[in-house]
């Protein structure tokens, strides 16, 4: 008997104090709340700590016209998120000397781009991952027919795809200089960016996730996405499209804008190497440097950007969330859908909350209920008030 209870006081100092902590039924409710409260149709959340799931959580409908709820197994759109998803792979060509931060993005498209109100001032990758870059979507980009030439080559002089500001100087969040990146990886790589991605950051884990819903080995766990109750965006729209193996630099400048499909529970896995070392369940996808370099304040560097952005790489360093703290992470909306991650290095917490269908409120950017249910979870699997 003594060994028994023995054991028993070893494992219970061995399990995470959140874990003993939590009234299961009580935070369910409360979790269900914010999605309610929300108007979500269809949520899951995620919470980790230290690498290890704490608690998980499905709400209501993946389908409304077939009744067909949340699971695991539900894929979302993620919108935005996708650019922080795909970091782990293009930061590795950084590492690998295949790519720049601060060399002219001219050198990987093989001929002059420039802002026209400040020609001489290089642009470069640094800028374009904390969106500084000063490239607009106010002009070409809306027309689904220009290549990057046409938009943004400096004989051209467009200057409605740019901003009256240096290039570096000045924050502006833009997809289209997201999109610029994935282009960038398709030079350089002789991939398109989504087979790029599967290969350097899914494979690794064997996790099942694309910018392409053909790809997905269960398409028909996709969730559609619905705006103000009403559908938006029908799940066989993404699930039917025939996948795209060709790279083409020059019109593949949205690919890497939100297009990603992917589980909750594998995305939160995906933050644990972005929360931590760089690495997860074995896999090393970065070194420890080059995580830190893409959670700093990239004007303090003495590089190529030299204004303030709240974006280090690919990663957002919000101080509104949580008052006092620095929470990094990526957020992303997509059709009347959001979704965000949160992580906080120095606790090892992290939070995922993905939607097919929500109120799209904001404080400050970021969507209410996302804050809501992280300045929940927090306290209660943190560790910290």
């Amino acid at each position: 008997m003594k060994r028994w209870i023995s054991l028993l006081l070893t494992l219970l100092i061995l399990l995470p104090m959140s874990a003993l902590a939590i009234d299961q039924a009580e935070t369910d409710k409360q979790v269900d709340l914010i999605f309610r409260r929300a108007k979500a149709i269809g949520g899951s959340l995620v919470v980790i700590k230290d690498g290890q799931v704490l608690y998980t959580r499905d709400y209501g409908l993946r389908n409304i016209n077939k009744r067909l709820p949340v699971d695991e197994n539900t894929y979302f759109k993620m919108g935005c998120v996708t650019k922080m998803v795909a970091s782990l792979g293009i930061l590795q060509l950084i590492e690998d000397g295949t790519l720049e931060l601060d060399r002219d993005i001219s050198d990987y498209f093989g001929y002059d781009i420039a802002n026209p109100y400040f020609p001489k001032t290089p642009i470069t990758l640094r800028q374009l991952l904390s969106h500084t870059s000063t490239v607009s979507e106010k002009g070409g980009y809306s027309n689904l027919r220009s290549t990057v030439e046409q938009m943004l080559s400096a004989k051209l002089r467009r200057k409605n795809n740019f901003t009256k500001f240096e290039p570096g100087s000045k924050y502006a969040y833009s997809n289209f200089g997201s999109g610029l990146v994935g282009s960038i990886v398709e030079a350089v790589t002789g991939q398109t960016i989504n087979d790029f991605v599967v290969q350097r950051v899914f494979a690794p884990l064997q996790i099942d996730a694309s910018m392409e819903g053909s790809q997905l080995l269960h398409p028909d766990n996709l969730a559609s996405v619905y705006k103000d109750g009403k559908l938006s965006r029908a799940a066989q729209r993404y699930t039917n499209s025939e996948i795209d193996h060709t790279p083409n630099p020059e019109t593949h400048y949205r690919d890497l804008v939100g297009g990603l499909m992917i589980r909750s529970r594998d995305l939160a896995r995906l933050t644990i190497a972005l929360c931590g070392d760089g690495s997860v369940d074995g896999v090393r996808y970065l070194q420890p440097e080059t995580v830190q370099l893409m959670r700093k304040v990239q004007m303090d560097l003495g590089k190529s950007v030299t204004g303030f952005s709240p974006y280090g790489l690919f990663l957002e360093r919000n101080t509104r969330v949580l008052p006092g703290k620095i929470i990094y992470g990526h957020q992303g909306m997509t059709g009347g859908a959001s979704n965000n991650v949160f992580f906080d290095p120095e606790t090892q917490f992290i939070m995922v909350i993905t939607s097919n269908g929500n109120s799209q409120v904001r404080d400050h950017g970021t969507i209410v209920m996302a804050q809501n249910m992280l300045r929940y979870t927090y306290p209660l699997f943190a560790g910290e008030e």
